[in-house]
């Protein structure tokens, strides 16, 4: 059994939206996005991720346009994806990296929560693959990338990385929305 329950209904909302609804019945894996910047290193939770090429090995990731963890693939022009389980440490672990890094870009938080920063790898096992960015120990599988095209659209910048590294540490299915319940969509 999975660590959330499977059957469960629909978050009332103050009003609903039809294409929203449809949007968040969209299955995607739920990822930990590491990059760096100088000796700083952040992770963010991204569901926006998917292999785009064969030859050569091509991954994109969308982030929002805003994003800490773009600003820091800018910067080193590197970023790794961390594939979690579905085991309730693997879901637990990724809550940890739910939140933005700035806490200000959550409407509606009181100032004084607006103004913390989430340093989400903090008291997290890593180390740092080749590129620097940071390869969870608890990640049953992780690719480690080198961003090479960023295209952008709509509210998010697409960035598309070759795969220069990677590895499996265990075989099972990975985290997704459809585990969680989590939805970013709509």
């Amino acid at each position: 059994m999975t660590a959330v329950e499977q059957d469960r209904p629909l978050p009332p909302k103050k009003e609903r939206d039809p294409i929203a609804d449809a949007l968040e019945m969209m299955v995607y894996g739920l990822y930990i996005i590491g990059s760096h910047k100088g000796s700083e290193v952040n992770g963010m939770m991204a569901d926006w991720v998917m292999q785009v090429s064969f030859r050569p090995r091509l991954v994109l990731v969308a982030l929002e346009r805003d994003a800490r963890t773009l600003e820091n693939v800018r910067a080193t022009g590197a970023f790794s994806v961390n594939m979690l389980g579905t085991e309730d440490a693997d879901v637990e672990l990724a809550r940890k990296f739910a939140q933005p890094y700035y806490a200000a870009k959550v409407e509606g938080r009181p100032e004084d929560e607006a103004q913390r920063v989430y340093r989400k790898l903090e008291g997290i096992p890593y180390s740092r693959g080749r590129t620097g960015c940071p390869i969870l120990d608890d990640a049953v599988a992780w690719l480690e990338c080198e961003a090479e095209q960023e295209v952008a659209v709509g509210d998010h910048i697409l960035v598309i990385g070759r795969v220069v590294d990677g590895g499996v540490r265990r075989y099972g299915p990975i985290l997704s929305s459809e585990v969680t319940g989590w939805t970013y969509s709509g």
